[in-house]
């Protein structure tokens, strides 16, 4: 298929590396774009390009993509890539195929797919399922928007694979095919506005998740969350006139399903099966599955996220007893509500994937112990309003960060909170609430914004973190680590 078609790739990021290799073992014609010029990637990456180069692969850096120019006839775009470049509209508009990473390794594995997104929660629940899965014997790839680019393992996965596969809105704007045997979407809030341009553009795209989805596919819903709930109404109201699509299964936190998951008032995990048309399943109190507190992570959208994760693995046919023990021994992933230590009675958290108000918000709510939070990086053109809210009403400190720290402080005094200081760099802001905090307290980074004005991703950011706290911590002194 690939042989001979000369191949546009536009982005040079890991997933974009990847497939430029893929391509090339494809004999395909590869011209690779990125808008950063080749002297302002780091070492390791200017390694990887020219060792590219030296396979045949035509780099086209620091400027503006330009497929036409190189006489494309596909072009594939990396996550994160906005689809309204002049470039990329110009080859539309002369019927250029346009697709990503992700849609090519599902064309070229025809792997089953578990695909999880939402606007929070995602490598959790990826990561519970995958694991889930693991111990149920499917030998799942787990990757996507995590981990591993989907198209690295492609080649080694067919139709009796399965890959669970974390999906962003960036990645979902570009699939023209995908159908992943269960899709998991798990809460729409606002986010990536700067990249979307809108709301509605967001929600469109995140909802393609569901698009290509047949009869006898799966997709599973937050009943709690009202965009979700309504569209999903609305999904269910079109089969029962006949409108293929998705069977919809609910999960809920607050309150008792007629069928799906939900968690009844002793704290069970409850399941009844749901049938395509949205009635009640045949027993309407719900098998058993599993305390809700044996999932150790902290916070109601953590309880969502062990829901959503076991709905996914019930319609796999899991056996209860690997969905409880899996789910019972799950430990926070890194950079996610992750505690890194306790000293002289201050706990400190990493949760610097909380990269949107909403996920900051999640975040505060889950301790009961008062707060000096750690925020701000590029809000993405995101209100600041509520999470103001939520901080004058849990935290007695913010320190306060980034591009968007002025914009932050802002929505805080509006709100008659001044508890607030600002920090040039995160190891000084780590050191200010090192300095504040007193026995019982929580010191969290939980930034309600995107890392990159700052650091190259929230990973880097979360790792600076711990190294800032464990250059703050007396190393005679008791540290617990969970």
């Amino acid at each position: 298929m690939w042989q001979g078609k000369r191949v546009y790739l536009i982005g040079a990021g890991k997933s974009g590396l990847a497939a430029a290799g893929w391509l090339l073992q494809q004999k395909a014609l590869v011209c690779l774009n990125d808008k950063k010029a080749f002297e302002d990637f780091d070492e390791a990456k200017k390694a990887e390009l020219l060792a590219l180069a030296d396979r045949g692969v035509i780099l086209d850096l620091g400027k503006a993509c330009d497929p036409l120019g190189f006489d494309a006839e596909f072009i594939v775009t990396s996550s994160g890539v906005p689809l309204d470049q002049s470039g990329i509209m110009a080859a539309k508009a002369k019927g250029i195929p346009v697709t990503n990473e992700i849609e090519l390794a599902w064309q070229l594995s025809r792997a089953s797919i578990v695909a999880i997104t939402g606007s929070n929660g995602k490598t959790t629940v990826t990561s519970l399922i995958g694991q889930i899965l693991k111990a149920a014997g499917f030998d799942p790839f787990v990757g996507g928007n995590i981990g591993v680019p989907f198209i690295l393992a492609a080649p080694g996965l067919n139709e009796q694979s399965w890959a669970v596969l974390e999906l962003s809105s960036f990645q979902l704007e570009g699939v023209l095919s995908l159908r992943p045997k269960v899709a998991v979407f798990l809460n729409l809030t606002p986010d990536h506005l700067d990249w979307h341009k809108s709301f509605a553009n967001y929600a469109a795209a995140k909802w393609r998740i569901a698009g290509f989805q047949g009869t006898e596919d799966w997709l599973i819903l937050n009943y709690d969350d009202p965009l979700l709930r309504e569209a999903g109404c609305k999904k269910l109201a079109e089969a029962g006139q006949g409108k293929e699509g998705p069977q919809i299964l609910w999960f809920s936190v607050r309150e008792k399903l007629p069928a799906g998951l939900w968690i009844d008032e002793e704290g069970w995990v409850r399941f009844s099966p749901i049938d395509k048309a949205g009635g009640a399943g045949a027993d309407p109190d719900g098998i058993r599955i599993m305390p809700a507190a044996e999932f150790t992570l902290p916070g109601r959208h953590n309880q969502e996220n062990l829901l959503a994760a076991l709905a996914a693995c019930l319609v796999l046919d899991v056996p209860l007893e690997i969905l409880r023990r899996t789910a019972g021994s799950f430990q926070a992933v890194e950079h996610r509500m992750e505690v890194v230590g306790e000293w002289g009675g201050v706990l400190y958290v990493n949760d610097s994937k909380a990269t949107n108000p909403d996920a900051a918000i999640k975040s505060l709510d889950s301790y009961e112990r008062p707060v000096l939070l750690i925020a701000g990086g590029d809000g993405k053109n995101t209100p600041f309003k509520e999470l103001a809210e939520k901080i004058a009403a849990k935290a007695k400190l913010a320190v306060l960060i980034g591009k968007d720290g002025d914009k932050m402080k802002e929505a805080l005094l509006a709100q008659g909170f001044d508890g607030i200081r600002m920090a040039a760099t995160l190891e000084e802001a780590v050191a200010i609430c090192h300095s504040a905090a007193l026995p019982g307290d929580l010191v969290l980074l939980a930034p309600a914004c995107a890392s990159t004005d700052m650091f190259s991703n929230y990973e880097q950011r979360g790792k600076a973190f711990k190294a800032a706290v464990s250059a703050k911590l007396n190393p005679t002194d008791s540290i617990r680590y969970p």
